[in-house]
């Protein structure tokens, strides 16, 4: 996830308001972009910045303007002719004061100098920058530089740290070289840039050059040159890949950089990802194509917040899909994503908004609507027009908006321009409307012509109150096992198809991939964890003396979105009648319970060994995650969890809220060693004939 994505609305909010307060800035940023020339000083032992900075404005900036500065940063003005006020000290949590410039020379530059102490404490996982012993992250949102609100940024930066330190800023590193004790790099940027970047540490630095002679590198802050190869292998590719599909890498170099506590965030050229992040084995395949994917969408071109972040869902399409596709798994990945959105959005209408509304993830609903929806949405752009008409119309936005704010009408605008449609109607109701649509299947008949072929009818009929305009798969399959595949436009309520073949069908399927993002029926999608941490209601029945029993439950409470009740043991005679039901433990009654909501899958269990589709465990060894619907109530979720004991069941139960889009999970130890969900046993839009 781009941090600039995450912050630029709060910095737009605070810039409006300033406007109004100050009424210093009236126009609106200029195309050029305000340059920052730097000389910045690190002192780790003090948590302390120096820095010399001559602003250069275009020559439309206003005389007076305004910017924000970290609070505790001194600031002093160098050039003469220019005068700085404080405007607004900062109050409360606020991380920056703001500060008036007048300029009154005949030239637009102004230059500053500015030092102090920069240290936001690293508390669960979050701060907004900090210089310390261990690095120096500096964000955006740090306030480290004078920040002109709305403006975009150019810069030549030289960054002076202790060896044996090295420094990284976006853009081209120009020169880097030691000076006694100290490492000096400059990096230039010509593009506008939303915000500058700097980190620092005792990094160990390995590199490569790609073919067209840009820059891999990764910087570690432990020696260790087989983790660095393997992300020197795959970052070239990656790189290729997504130039070949849009255009060439706007950047000079691609880092990967550890930082000194979790993250995992993407800046323009580089990855920050944190210490056991990094070391993830799926990251090669997950988070790293898709932060590299960030230098196109979000990082070259930049997001409009005001009419909504395409970048995510954009991004999660032609990276995360991208490698799903790889793998064989793409038709899973599509049903998990519908999955995830009925499970934490469907069920409650108010946890749903307009997709053009989504600015950032900040929860497991938000997240249903900005990357899951938008990647059905981009998925279904590309299904309807094509593959290289969908290339293309990607290749027209990124040209036409590089290093430029965009939102979800430019990107209709290329689609409009390449495919020579009117795409009002397709964008506005995928992206202004909320909820999804519900087809069904109905009157399927078969009637034998008297040359010997077969008429076949049937009707699709939208159930939600507003209609769409669908591009609905549907396959025939045949006795003889071929298939022929058609595509069914419904665009009203309620449409008759017929279809006419020698041979005659034996089964009619409608979007049995999930090729349309719609409202799913229980029968046709498996019990997921995502169902429970999405549930408006869940009820824990476990021994309430057991302080590992309560811990798991402490833990799972504090991730859902819904309401959590408590019940013992003994209450699973009458469970709950509604809401998912959560077993904590390895009790009698659970398992008993689950034996007879599971006798139509491949499941037994005996005091020694469970056995999941022929693959036998032992019961000891093993922690086991077990979902399933109810028998008497398919609406209804039941989960049992039980753990051996290699694993801590408060730290597995953080670590299961990872594993929403899976009903089966097998642990040996920590590694999971199955991951799966029981197979759905029928459909209402399959019907054999």
């Amino acid at each position: 996830m781009s941090k600039t994505q995450a912050l630029n609305k709060l910095m737009i909010v605070i810039g409006l308001l300033f406007v109004l307060l100050v009424t210093l800035q009236t126009h609106a940023a200029p195309a050029t972009p305000v340059h920052h020339k730097m000389t910045v000083e690190l002192h780790p032992g003090l948590r302390m910045l120096k820095v010399q900075d001559v602003v250069t404005f275009p020559k439309d900036t206003p005389r007076k303007l305004s910017f924000l500065l970290h609070k505790d940063l001194q600031i002093s003005l160098k050039s003469a002719d220019d005068t700085l006020i404080l405007l607004h000290a900062a109050s409360g949590d606020e991380i920056f004061s703001e500060y008036g410039l007048e300029l009154g020379g005949s030239d637009l530059n102004a230059s500053f100098q500015y030092q102090g102490i920069v240290y936001d404490p690293v508390v669960e996982d979050n701060s907004r920058g900090l210089i310390s012993a261990d690095g120096a992250t500096l964000f955006g949102n740090t306030y480290w530089y004078p920040s002109f609100l709305g403006q975009q940024k150019s810069f030549d930066v030289t960054v002076k740290v202790p060896t044996p330190w090295k420094s990284l800023v976006q853009g081209q590193m120009i020169s880097t070289q030691t000076i006694g004790k100290t490492q000096v790099s400059r990096f230039v940027e010509i593009y506008p840039q939303e915000d500058i970047y700097l980190v620092a540490g005792p990094f160990f630095t390995y590199d490569l050059a790609m073919k067209d002679g840009k820059k891999v590198q990764v910087l570690l802050r432990k020696e260790d040159p087989s983790l660095a190869q393997s992300f020197l292998n795959l970052v070239p590719d990656y790189v290729e890949h997504f130039s070949n599909m849009i255009s060439p890498y706007p950047y000079q170099s691609f880092s990967v950089v550890e930082n000194f506590w979790e993250t995992g965030y993407g800046m323009p050229s580089f990855t920050l990802l944190g210490p056991s992040v990094i070391r993830l084995p799926f990251i090669l395949n997950s988070s790293l194509p898709h932060e590299i994917l960030h230098n196109w969408w979000g990082n070259s071109v930049y997001v409009d917040y005001d009419n909504g972040n395409w970048s995510e869902g954009l991004t999660t399409y032609m990276a995360d899909y991208w490698q799903q596709q790889l793998a064989g798994k793409e038709q899973s990945y599509r049903l998990n994503s519908l999955i995830s959105y009925n499970d934490f959005v469907g069920a409650t209408a108010e946890k749903d908004f307009p997709l053009r509304k989504f600015q950032g993830r900040h929860n497991s609903s938000s997240q249903a609507v900005g990357y899951n929806k938008a990647m059905m949405f981009f998925h279904m752009l590309e299904f309807r027009f094509g593959s290289e008409t969908f290339k293309k119309a990607l290749q027209d936005f990124y040209t036409a908006n590089l290093f430029k704010r965009a939102s979800f009408l430019d990107i209709q605008k290329s689609f409009e321009k390449v495919t020579a449609q009117n795409l009002d109607n397709l964008f506005n109701q995928w992206l202004d409307r909320t909820g999804a649509p519900e087809i069904e299947l109905l009157d399927v008949k078969v009637t034998t012509l008297a040359d010997g072929s077969f008429r076949t009818s049937y009707t699709l009929s939208q159930k939600q109150e507003q209609t769409y305009d669908l591009y609905v798969p549907v396959i025939w399959t045949f006795a003889t096992g071929a298939e022929l595949k058609q595509v069914a436009l419904l665009n009203q309520k309620a449409l008759l198809y017929t279809n006419t073949t020698k041979t005659r069908p034996v089964k009619i399927s409608i979007d049995p991939s999930f090729n349309v993002f719609r409202t799913l029926y229980t029968a046709e999608r498996p019990a997921t964890l995502s169902a429970v941490f999405g549930s408006p209601l869940v009820h824990f029945y476990f021994d309430t003396n057991s302080k590992d029993a309560t811990g798991f439950v402490e833990t799972w409470k504090q991730r859902l979105e819904g309401k959590a009740l408590m019940h013992s043991v003994a209450d699973i005679a009458t469970p709950a009648a509604k809401g998912a039901l959560v077993f904590v433990g390895d009790q009698e009654a659970f398992s008993e319970f689950m034996k007879v909501q599971l006798q139509e899958q491949k499941f037994s269990l005996d005091e020694a060994t469970i056995t999941i589709d022929d693959q036998e465990f032992p019961v000891a060894s093993t922690s086991t995650v077990l979902m399933t619907r109810l028998k008497n109530n398919p609406e209804q979720t039941v989960v049992w969890v039980r753990w051996s004991k290699d694993n801590n069941p408060t730290e597995w139960a953080s670590r299961l809220t990872h594993y929403g889009n899976f009903g089966i999970l097998v642990f040996q130890g920590r590694p999971a060693v199955l991951k799966s969900t029981w197979p759905v046993l029928q459909s209402p839009l399959q019907q054999a004939l």
